[in-house]
């Protein structure tokens, strides 16, 4: 029987109208009615408004979680993880996390997030075909290396880097110039850096009311890359905020710990990709979308 890893997409390839077909199902019509004041915005909203951080943290965690009641009952489901916002459907899966206080917790995370990105001009940027330690030294070769920061590690060929709108683009015609490819990131701050250390102590406070059970399934920090071993999840979720994501370190060792089949749940099938470049011994399943995910 295989073992399954289930991994969480993050922000960055939500669609207009996610969640639509899940808001009145029978399954999930419970999950929706916890973010109802997010009802418009799934029905009727556009994309930019839905992009925005503080609505898309609860409508694509509501899709995650929705997901989760469609997953076959008899899969041998071992392991889990997600990248940046997927960690708390990780956490509502591995049974650490109720999935209301997952809906609360991310509510509050994203005004936060995004409040805090409102005071400064930044963006995001993917680098393409280089690996951490080759990023590092890109950053530390250019003009402003104390202004670009790495913030999410998601494989050997793909690292992303935030920092000041201003500095990103001379950082990216940088890149240019060295032929080296990149792609700016259709998020609306410099997440996971410290640029958001102020949100994430205030989130430390929110996290204090909320209790968190041991996770009955194998589950893979973002801020370590590691499997759980018992760290405060208070601690490592405010951390989560203004430090990289180690979504590749979760996705290996996921795999050196049995895991021979993965299923992503999107929306997208950015992580799906990633896996099938990088290991190709194991099989990957993509449900991008409210059909494949109800189709499965």
């Amino acid at each position: 029987m295989n073992k399954i890893g289930v991994v969480f997409g993050g922000q960055g390839s939500q669609y207009e109208n996610m969640g639509r077909v899940f808001l009145n199902h029978p399954k999930t019509k419970n999950i929706y009615e916890e973010i109802s004041e997010y009802e418009k915005i799934i029905l009727n909203g556009s994309l930019e408004e839905l992009s925005r951080t503080k609505n898309l943290q609860p409508i694509m965690l509501a899709f995650q979680i929705a997901a989760l009641e469609f997953l076959k009952k008899d899969e041998n489901i071992v392991a889990t993880c997600g990248l940046s916002l997927g960690e708390y459907a990780s956490l509502v899966l591995a049974g650490s996390l109720s999935y209301k206080d997952a809906l609360f917790l991310v509510k509050r995370r994203g005004s936060l997030m995004q409040n805090e990105s409102q005071k400064y001009n930044t963006k995001m940027l993917a680098i393409l075909n280089k690996n951490e330690n080759e990023v590092e030294n890109l950053i530390a070769n250019f003009s402003y290396p104390d202004k670009i920061y790495i913030s999410n590690i998601n494989s050997p060929k793909q690292v992303v880097v935030a920092g000041d709108r201003e500095n990103i683009d001379l950082f990216k015609e940088y890149l240019n110039k060295e032929k080296i490819r990149s792609i700016e990131m259709k998020v609306s701050g410099a997440f996971h850096t410290c640029y958001m250390e102020n949100a994430g102590e205030k989130y430390f406070e929110e996290l204090k009311e909320i209790e968190f059970e041991k996770p009955r399934i194998n589950y893979y920090l973002n801020l370590t890359g590691e499997i759980y071993s018992g760290e405060d999840l208070r601690m490592v979720l405010s951390k989560h905020i203004y430090n990289p994501v180690r979504l590749f370190d979760d996705i290996k060792n996921m795999i050196d710990d049995g895991v021979d089949k993965i299923i992503e749940i999107g929306p997208g099938d950015v992580i799906s990709k990633i896996i099938r470049k990088n290991f190709k011994e194991v099989q990957v399943i993509s449900l991008k979308n409210e059909e494949e995910i109800i189709k499965r």
